[in-house]
């Protein structure tokens, strides 16, 4: 019997088969047993007698022996450091590095920038709206934004839609000021958009609401957050 590992949010239960194994399983036998686990994605952990698992920005920790699996958080009391959120981060950075910038719809500041952010966005998400009526004053501060799309509410919707008609515009960037602010969706098809792999890279990020901000680290900064106090938490990371 496997264990299944569910994406968003991730659920691992315990095969009763985990007791039976050898003492000293190896890590493919481990990952024998955790559906979407090859033995690659089981690593040391800080913790003695630990193995890591990540899949994506998804983590959690095994026994050695392979018998207990752990869901939480870890930290370092002596730096007072999230390390599995450490992990996230890291793994936050190569999946959005996997992601041509061609493929998003980006707003950048004159000049070179100080900072940049990338948000998964819906068009209907009212935080996702507020934030974008200050998007010159974002770009003003040195702050560029990267956006990808997140119907919150998944395929065959009309937010979906939405999205895939703005990607479809002559002028992406005025097309989505329009569609956010104004409520003016441009009737364009084009085929094939980015819209579903901007789904599922958030699927995969462990993205649960509209707006989710990723600093260049791969940290979350969080939901909507005014432009001053964005550009103090990008400074903050750099302290």
């Amino acid at each position: 019997m496997k264990t299944t590992w569910i994406m968003l949010p991730l659920a691992l239960a315990v095969s009763p088969s985990f007791g039976d194994e050898p003492a000293t399983p190896t890590k493919e036998e481990i990952a024998s047993k955790l559906n979407g686990v090859s033995a690659s994605d089981i690593t040391d952990s800080p913790i003695e007698g630990l193995y890591q698992i990540a899949v994506g920005s998804n983590v959690a920790y095994v026994t050695e022996d392979g018998r207990y699996l752990i869901q939480g958080e870890v930290y370092d009391l002596g730096s007072l450091e999230n390390v599995t959120e450490a992990t996230r981060a890291s793994a936050r950075v190569a999946l959005l590095e996997s992601v041509d910038p061609a493929e998003m719809i980006v707003f950048s500041p004159d000049g070179e920038p100080k900072h940049s952010v990338t948000i998964f966005t819906d068009i209907d998400c009212g935080y996702c709206r507020q934030f974008h009526r200050d998007i010159d004053k974002v770009n003003a501060l040195g702050i560029e934004v990267r956006y990808l799309f997140y119907p919150r509410t998944g395929p065959d919707t009309e937010s979906w839609a939405k999205a895939d008609k703005v990607w479809c515009a002559e002028d992406r960037n005025a097309a989505l000021t329009r569609a956010k602010l104004g409520g003016e969706v441009p009737d364009n098809e084009c085929g094939t958009t980015p819209v579903a792999e901007h789904y599922e890279l958030g699927r995969q990020m462990g993205v649960r609401g509209t707006p989710s901000m990723y600093a260049g680290n791969g940290e979350l900064l969080g939901g909507y957050l005014p432009p001053e106090q964005l550009l103090e938490s990008l400074e903050e990371l750099e302290n």
